[in-house]
């Protein structure tokens, strides 16, 4: 697995970065998988011209970055953009480190290295293909098949639609009612 860096004029490397082999449309399970591992989750998904933007949430890390400093709260939550280059999926990060740097406190330095190594496990995880198990046509990691980070649930509708737990089925009626002396 190749890792590139672009490198900050003022020193540093602001922008965190990985080359996968992965496919575009594996970046996101990819993602998802390596979150979970480590209690974050993915908030949002956006296109932003020829990129696609994941938002990365991980509540416990941003409570530490924001009770060090308030400041954190501009880089927060974090972005991981995935854009093609060179014919490869490049994952792309801005450097909590370096972004602590230009605030010129050094107590800022550890709670924001334990961010960018939280970052760096993300990009490091994602960039890694996916593996599958030989022959079961099941996840690696589970062996029962399709995993919860394998299934994409955009556009369905909830069997629950509010906090009483009713149905939408429950709630439209069968039309007995409606039809009946008109």
């Amino acid at each position: 697995m190749d890792a590139g860096f672009c490198y900050y004029p003022f020193g540093g490397s602001m922008v965190l970065e990985r080359i996968t082999s992965l496919k575009a449309e594996d970046v996101e399970t990819a993602l998802r998988r390596a979150l979970r591992r480590r209690r974050g989750s993915l908030a949002g998904i956006e296109p932003a011209g020829a990129a696609t933007v994941f938002t990365i949430v991980q509540p416990d890390l941003y409570a530490m970055l924001l009770a060090a400093e308030v400041r954190f709260a501009a880089l927060l939550p974090y972005h991981i953009a995935a854009f093609e280059e060179s014919g490869s999926i490049k994952l792309a990060a801005v450097s909590p480190v370096e972004f602590a740097r230009a605030l010129h406190r050094p107590e800022l330095d550890a709670p924001a290295a334990a961010a960018e190594k939280f970052l760096n496990e993300i990009l490091d995880e994602a960039a890694r293909p996916l593996t599958l198990a030989a022959g079961s046509g099941g996840h690696a990691e589970s062996g029962i098949g399709a995993t919860e980070d394998q299934m994409n649930m955009r556009g369905t509708v909830g069997q629950r639609i509010d906090n009483r737990g009713s149905k939408v089925e429950e709630l439209a009626g069968t039309g007995e009612q409606d039809s009946r002396g008109g």
